[in-house]
């Protein structure tokens, strides 16, 4: 018995001890968060490339380092139904939908000024850089991102950035406490800013811009990167749906216009080029802000706009999208390499996605015996004028000229709501007489109105998606969608729908305390700011609705 309590206490202390050598085990061989994070956003980039186009992506491209050293999100779809660039791009990095973001498309319909607003559109600033009225702020983005987290927990030290050709990805995606979001004016053809962040561009930017250095890639040819067997050929090469842009020709060969010329770039900008330029300067801002060089936590938020131009103007089944895709897996693998050497391979972790796909062109879908179809720009005025004389049957004419529909576009109707023959019972009355008008339209799927919204209650998939879409301030009052493989206006292919062609797009990371895989879990680009938030160590931005996802980090 008197061995007995020495025993236990002995035991006691070797728990105890034992308990603090592994907890400092364990506390050592926690990874070391990284120096610099950078989010890069591949415009209109479904996630189907990866696997139709896979034969041809370089051994040391990104894709091909991805799938050995990396992680992938096989099953990643937006869950908005509109799936637009604006919407797309306020996703990716605050964890949050249109519903909750406040941009619910590329411009909307203010019903304050009756004038359509656009989504990084600030006329308290000016721009910088160049001379012009297009200034641009993220005061419209609603909430946070995981660049603003970076700004508070670092007291201001740590560096956020944003480089793209449009405004709206550098803007939505660095958030309001941004040291800068850099843009290319496609009117003064220079990289700029607002004074939103500066009062002037830096020396270094100023530089590239006063020697021009953009008209570089004048005269540059581009042809086919690799060997022809690397390409499938979907419809000829010269499809009479193609663009022939900037007057450079629908086909391989194209010779870009001399860099002076006025031509220049609209073609530039719609090639390979185009994501050249965009990394060249991206590599520009992080050498000469030094990002990752010290123990605060620097980002970098890349978007690559060509690919998207380039879909637009072939469609994604053309040569065209299937070599700048071959290009970008080699662009991105080179600038991978330029992350090791600037930062040092274990201080950086990268994250790939995209703010949409992309619908096959509707000629295309038809030929391959699909339900495609190009609906006119006009349909959706005469639609507009037969909406309000159903209503003018319905309720009465309304007073002093007004129309019941303040505005109708590819995806929403606004009503008058201060009408006074809209008034109580009535508002709601109307709002599904133009949803049960519409489903009678031979274009469209699906619709919903504000009541229904609101309340929630139906579980369905579209349902669902529609309401990540619709916010009660901005949205209209009846919310709608055309039927698959069905897209609005001339553009030769396009995006915006809640189809899986539009919905499914890579979730790639790569780098420091990224766990390597393929995980079939169904996630979002919302995911990616919470888990980027949770790998530096920060807070997940101050309006994310979904968490990080802990299988992809160490």
């Amino acid at each position: 018995m008197s061995l007995s309590i020495p025993l236990r206490l002995f035991a006691a202390v070797s728990f105890v001890f034992a308990s603090i050598c592994l907890s400092s085990s364990n506390a050592s061989a926690e990874p070391a968060r990284p120096r610099l994070v950078v989010v890069v956003s591949i415009d209109q980039f479904p996630y189907e490339y990866l696997s139709r186009m896979r034969k041809g992506f370089a051994e040391d491209g990104f894709f091909n380092s991805v799938s050995r050293a990396g992680a992938t999100f096989t099953e990643c779809h937006h869950a908005h139904a509109f799936t637009i660039t604006g919407p797309g791009h306020s996703v990716l990095c605050s964890g949050a939908f249109p519903s909750t973001t406040g941009i619910i498309d590329n411009d909307w319909f203010d019903r304050t000024t009756g004038k359509t607003m656009y989504c990084v559109s600030d006329p308290s600033v000016r721009m910088v850089g160049a001379a012009g009225d297009k200034a641009m702020s993220p005061k419209n983005l609603e909430i946070g991102t995981v660049g603003d987290q970076i700004k508070l927990a670092t007291n201001g030290r740590g560096k956020v950035l944003g480089v793209a050709l449009k405004d709206r990805a550098s803007i939505l995606m660095t958030g309001h406490m941004a040291d800068a979001a850099y843009w290319h004016d496609a009117d003064a053809h220079a990289w700029v800013t607002s004074t939103y962040y500066r009062p002037a561009l830096p020396d270094y930017l100023r530089a590239y811009n006063d020697n021009n250095l953009g008209a570089a890639y004048g005269g540059q040819d581009w042809n086919l990167l690799l060997e022809e067997k690397l390409y499938d050929l979907y419809y000829p090469d010269n499809a009479p749906f193609e663009t022939n842009v900037a007057g450079i020709g629908r086909s391989f060969p194209r010779t870009l216009p001399a860099g002076d010329k006025k031509d220049y770039w609209k073609a530039m900008t719609t090639s390979p080029y185009g994501s050249a330029m965009t990394l060249a300067v991206a590599r520009l801002v992080l050498t000469e802000e030094k990002l990752g060089q010290d123990d605060d936590v620097d980002m970098l938020c890349i978007n690559l706009s060509s690919n998207d131009y380039i879909g637009h103007a072939f469609g994604p089944y053309s040569l065209e999208v299937q070599d700048m895709t071959y290009r970008t897996d080699r662009m991105l693998g080179d600038f991978v390499r330029f992350l090791d050497e600037a930062v040092g391979k274990d201080n950086w972790t990268l994250a790939l996605s995209s703010d949409h796909g992309v619908a096959p062109v509707p000629e295309h879908a038809v030929q391959m015996h699909l339900p495609g179809r190009r609906v006119p720009s006009e349909h959706f005025e005469t639609l507009r004028k037969n909406l309000e004389d159903s209503l003018v049957k319905q309720l009465g004419t309304p007073a002093d000229g007004k129309k019941y529909i303040r505005h109708l576009d590819s995806n929403m109707a606004y009503l008058d709501a201060d009408l006074p023959e809209l008034q109580g019972p009535r508002f709601s009355e109307a709002q599904r007489h133009v949803r049960d008008a519409l489903l009678k339209d031979d274009a469209i799927f699906s619709a919903y109105t504000r009541d229904e919204l609101t309340a929630g209650g139906n579980e369905t998939e579209l349902f669902i998606r529609s309401r990540l879409s619709f916010n009660q301030r901005r949205s209209g009052d009846v919310l709608f969608c055309m039927k698959p493989y069905y897209i609005a206006g001339k553009t030769t292919a396009t995006h915006g729908s809640p189809w899986t062609y539009d919905t499914h797009v890579p979730l790639l990371w790569l780098g420091a305390g990224i766990r390597p895989g393929f995980y079939d879990s169904n996630v979002s680009p919302a995911h990616l700011g919470p888990t980027m938030a949770k790998l530096i160590g920060v807070e997940a931005p101050s309006g994310a609705t979904v968490e990080a996802r802990m299988e992809v980090l160490k």
